[in-house]
């Protein structure tokens, strides 16, 4: 499965702006949570009036809404978040496909003897374009296959340091992104969602960098590294407060080398 590979967030949105303005029938996002990837696109769409549907609704649901939709506006922009989820309803998969085909216009179908339905007919014509938005998939899964080849497939992967950056541009509390700044090089899990942890754990004060370092993935003894090489002005009474309980001075130094390359 072909995907286009981006890292940065100013290119990711390049892609959302150009779905808003309807150049693309279909767009693919994948990236790990936490990304920003649904507030970006609804914060990019929401002038244009989207239909933003959650995973979890049901196959009729789905017709209905779709259905209403279309009929305010047949080339409406349509916004499925969690889309992974819906891969496994085989009458949403079936539906899904037709609405993410790449021809302009689409013949969605839904054939019941439900009374819930009474006001509906059982097919009508869409232009709608669709962005899904996953946290993960099964590459190897054929539906999903099926509905990818008919769009732009992006995988979003940033580092975190290009997270970090992202998070200067809105994020207010210099010192979570100070010592996001710091350890970000560290870590291959930072996620806007640390941020907003941080934030509340801080405002409750209890300890945000403690939750920090277990959010982030990264060995505490970096962090204290960073205390000692803070707190003292040489090596011999930092290895002195080190071998209390991280280890003995070969460790020290090890943990020192390792941040400070980093860090400098």
């Amino acid at each position: 499965m072909n995907f286009l590979k981006i890292d940065k967030y100013k290119e990711l949105e390049k892609y959302i702006e150009s779905f808003s303005q309807k150049k693309m029938n279909l767009v693919t996002l994948v990236s790990r949570a936490g990304l920003g990837k649904t507030y970006i696109c609804e914060n990019a769409l929401i002038e244009f009036a989207p239909l933003i549907l959650n995973s979890h609704v049901t196959p009729m649901r789905f017709y209905q809404l779709i259905y209403e939709r279309t009929m305010e506006e047949a080339n409406v922009l349509i916004m499925i978040d969690e889309a992974e989820i819906m891969f496994s309803n085989p009458k949403l998969v079936t539906m899904l496909k037709i609405l993410c085909d790449s021809k302009e216009e689409k013949t969605i179908k839904y054939d019941t003897t439900s009374p819930l339905l009474k006001d509906y007919p059982s097919e009508f014509e869409t232009r709608a374009k669709v962005i899904l938005l996953l946290n993960k998939l099964n590459p190897e899964d054929p539906h999903i296959k099926a509905v990818m080849s008919r769009g732009h497939s992006i995988n979003f992967n940033p580092s975190d340091i290009e997270v970090y950056k992202y998070l200067k541009t809105w994020a207010g509390d210099k010192e979570i992104l100070d010592f996001i700044k710091v350890f970000s090089p560290f870590s291959k899990n930072l996620n806007l969602r640390s941020f907003v942890l941080a934030i509340e754990s801080k405002n409750s004060n209890l300890d945000w960098r403690d939750e920090m370092i277990h959010n982030l993935d990264i060995d505490p003894r970096l962090f204290k590294i960073k205390e000692l090489l803070e707190k003292y002005t040489d090596d011999i009474e930092r290895i002195k407060k080190w071998e209390v309980s991280h280890g003995s001075r070969a460790m020290y130094y090890r943990f020192k080398k390792l941040y400070t390359s980093k860090t400098k």
